[in-house]
């Protein structure tokens, strides 16, 4: 029952001064503010701060960035990247959020949500 409540609750910071090569994977959501080259897994939210980056994939429930990000992100939600962020490479999500100033250079993938994929069965053409 609280698993829902622990994906919302940042308990993992990466510091500015942190940096981080490997694999990282958990359960709650992380803000980077320091730079990770390697895979983040994550169950909640990832934060990339202003001064962060990050590469080369992310794999999380929504991204929100403010730094960098050089790779790949899929989300099973959704994907902002703020006005002074920047996305190079592809992203697979339900939705993407491009702030005025924002940089996405690649790819995107929009999945369809269960309410689209019944609108599209329901419509018939008319013979």
């Amino acid at each position: 029952m609280s698993k829902k409540k622990d994906e919302k609750v940042i308990q993992t910071i990466i510091g500015t001064e942190t940096v981080i090569e490997g694999k990282i994977t958990l359960p709650t959501s992380l803000r980077v503010d320091g730079r990770i080259i390697g895979e983040i897994e994550c169950s909640g939210d990832v934060y990339i701060g202003k001064d962060a980056y990050v590469e080369p994939k992310i794999k999380a429930k929504n991204v929100v960035i403010a730094g960098e990000v050089n790779g790949d992100i899929e989300t099973t939600e959704k994907i902002q990247i703020e006005s002074k962020g920047k996305l190079t490479g592809s992203a697979t999500s339900r939705g993407i959020i491009i702030d005025d100033g924002g940089i996405f250079n690649g790819n995107s993938v929009i999945l369809d949500t269960d309410e689209k994929g019944k609108k599209k069965k329901a419509e018939k053409v008319a013979d």
